[in-house]
């Protein structure tokens, strides 16, 4: 498949090495500038270095909301947009934009912990079992 992808951290970087060993054609990878910030030091491995790494076109972005990014997309030609650990909502001219929609992998069971750091959050909180969701983006936001 003809993959973009929108990640960062390590999660991003995770889910960009599974896309790379999968053999899928991954043309454009966007993800956030790095930072300083002391939480985003623990968990940095770069989605944009690996991207380099393996020829992939990078875009730094802290929103995703650009016409010249709307422009590469389309551009692209893609199947499908793989988004994880993305910061910010994708707008539906940017989800509904592939062959086969995006697809959002959140480091929870959804609906619980919804949002920022939810694996912390759940162990805050004690909870007994984590998970990760992978959805198909679509203009709704649902409670299961």
């Amino acid at each position: 498949m003809r993959v973009a992808m929108f990640g960062y951290q390590t999660w991003g970087h995770r889910t960009l090495r599974a896309l790379i060993d999968a053999g899928h054609e991954v043309a454009l990878v966007v993800t956030h500038p790095k930072s300083d910030h002391a939480y985003e030091r623990i968990w940095a491995d770069s989605v944009a270095d690996l991207a380099a790494e393996n020829g992939i076109r990078v875009l730094l972005r802290t929103r995703p909301d650009d016409a010249e990014l709307l422009a590469e997309l389309k551009a692209a030609d893609l199947d499908l947009i793989v988004a994880n650990n993305w910061r910010t909502w994708l707008p539906p001219e940017i989800f509904e934009l592939p062959r086969h929609g995006t697809l959002n992998i959140h480091d929870s069971l959804l609906p619980a912990y919804a949002g920022f750091s939810p694996l912390i959050w759940a162990m805050i909180n004690g909870e007994p079992e984590v998970g990760v969701t992978a959805h198909m983006m679509d203009g709704e936001l649902r409670r299961g």
